[in-house]
């Protein structure tokens, strides 16, 4: 491709060009819905002609999933960041607020993008498929940082099994988030902080 002077005009990286259309397409999804975007608005919002789309992506249904891959990939990478070896248990409840904090006001683009996975996926088996797979993702690993803070004694400190724990502090964190509109009161750190010091307060007493 050239300018009209002649100039050739670098070629975009592929890399860069897919970025730009999940970009495109998350932002999309969460403000209009996936149902009422259609690949051209996807392409035009990132500034390429629908054959970009194509050429990274063989349906609408494979952008839908190479999206929640990456969200997916952004939370267990959040979830890695939230190890903290040698920490007591009486530093807990802080350090699973500060961990959760980003979660809730400010994130509603977040939480809209995944309900519209949840629903998209609901009318489309092959997205439900991954969908189901990569929430277990998060939840195992949730699970084994559950397994790592409490050293093998979950049950013994809060009467929850480790699989269990780690569930009950997803539902906590969506809940909140996709409540907060209506029941903004306390942010998601801050209640989840809560959660663990009444769990932890016998001991840490």
């Amino acid at each position: 491709m050239a300018t009209t002077a002649g100039a050739p005009v670098p070629r975009i990286p592929r890399a860069e060009v897919k970025q730009r259309l999940l970009d495109a397409a998350a932002d999309l999804f969460s403000r209009r819905g996936v149902h009422a975007t259609t690949l051209d608005d996807v392409a035009r919002a990132a500034g390429f002609s629908k054959g970009a789309v194509y050429s990274n992506f063989s349906s609408k249904d494979d952008l839908v999933r190479s999206l929640m891959r990456r969200e997916t990939d952004g939370a267990l990478g959040a979830l890695q960041g939230m190890f903290f070896p040698g920490t007591s248990l009486d530093q807990l409840p802080e350090k699973i607020g500060t961990a959760f904090a980003p979660y809730g006001p400010g994130q509603v683009e977040d939480f809209a993008l995944m309900s519209e996975f949840r629903a998209h996926a609901l009318s489309h088996p092959e997205v439900m498929a991954d969908f189901v797979r990569q929430r277990r993702e998060v939840l195992d690993a949730l699970h084994g940082l559950v397994e790592e803070v409490f050293q093998g004694q979950a049950v013994q400190v809060t009467g929850l099994e480790p699989r269990t724990l780690a569930r009950v502090l997803i539902c906590i964190t969506l809940g909140v988030a996709f409540d907060w509109p209506a029941t903004g009161e306390q942010a998601a750190g801050e209640l989840m902080g809560d959660v663990v010091a009444a769990l932890t307060r016998g001991l840490t007493a």
